[in-house]
């Protein structure tokens, strides 16, 4: 097995395309985030790309554009296997002076996998952030209809959804700058990614994003607290979620906090359902010997 490294998102598109498109939905946060990466014409000197291959068959796939590696696996990784591509990948990373790791997603016997191996070479503990549960949905089920109706979110929402987005991450991930909310509304709105519930005004937003070959994903689903209760979060996915099933997408998913049951109910009554189980780990100070 050997680690490769690239610095051409394209290349490394052709290499490991194919394995990630065996389970194109559950993989979605690597190939949504790639494409996203070369439509987008990033620098690579701002990404870390590589694989564990054993031959010209990737195993292990990594990616990296902020502080977490994304993490997938070939199905042909089986657990041994698995273990001793990610004992390569972590003694790999572990001797670059480029590519800080503060912690890893990926789908649980993956990210399982490389946790414990980067505590074995790395010698760094390692603590959940967060248990998620991916979903996937190919057709909406017949729901409720809040009062109102879903619109794309115009420029003049945009400092209402910048402070949407900040209260949404604030309760969520852990907060968020002003400047870097108003980016991603501006973005979104530039899109036309970000979607509103709009009954006598917004009152609810959810954004499609990281496109696959034959899905998208939902993601940013916020209500603010004088709004909930009124069922406009399902109203709006649902929305947001057969508009991308009336177009070219067959299927769209999304992430969840499995910490939040009201959130799970919800996308559950709306017919998306529970595919895989994703963990956010993050690394911490040196384990003891």
């Amino acid at each position: 097995m050997q680690v490769k490294r690239f610095t051409d998102s394209n290349v490394f598109l052709g290499h490991v395309e194919a394995v990630l498109m065996e389970e194109e939905l559950l993989n979605n946060l690597p190939l949504g985030v790639l494409y996203r990466l070369i439509e987008d014409d990033r620098s690579p000197d701002t990404y870390f790309l590589a694989s564990v291959a054993e031959g010209d068959q990737p195993l292990l796939i990594m990616l990296q554009t902020q502080s977490h590696l994304i993490l997938s696996a070939s199905s042909d990784a089986a657990s041994e296997k698995l273990a001793a591509c990610c004992d390569a990948a972590a003694s790999y990373i572990s001797h670059l002076n480029d590519v800080h790791i503060a912690g890893i997603i990926g789908i649980r016997p993956v990210a399982d996998a490389f946790a414990e191996a980067w505590k074995r070479n790395v010698k760094q503990d390692y603590e959940t952030e967060m248990n998620q549960r991916v979903y996937g949905c190919s057709e909406v089920k017949s729901v409720p209809v809040s009062p109102g109706y879903c619109r794309l979110a115009a420029h003049s929402d945009a400092a209402l959804i910048t402070t949407w987005i900040q209260e949404f991450c604030e309760e969520a991930l852990g907060g968020i700058s002003e400047k870097a909310a108003e980016e991603m509304a501006l973005s979104g709105i530039n899109r036309s990614a970000i979607v509103v519930w709009d009954d006598g005004g917004p009152v609810s937003m959810a954004q499609k994003t990281r496109h696959t070959r034959h899905g998208a994903v939902v993601n940013m689903v916020y209500t603010p607290r004088r709004f909930r209760g009124k069922g406009y979060a399902s109203s709006c996915v649902a929305a947001l979620t057969r508009s991308i099933l009336d177009g070219p997408g067959k299927f769209a998913s999304l992430y969840t906090d499995l910490s939040n049951p009201v959130s799970n109910r919800i996308y559950m009554n709306i017919g998306y359902e529970p595919l895989a189980d994703s963990v956010v780990y993050v690394f911490r100070e040196h384990a003891s010997s």
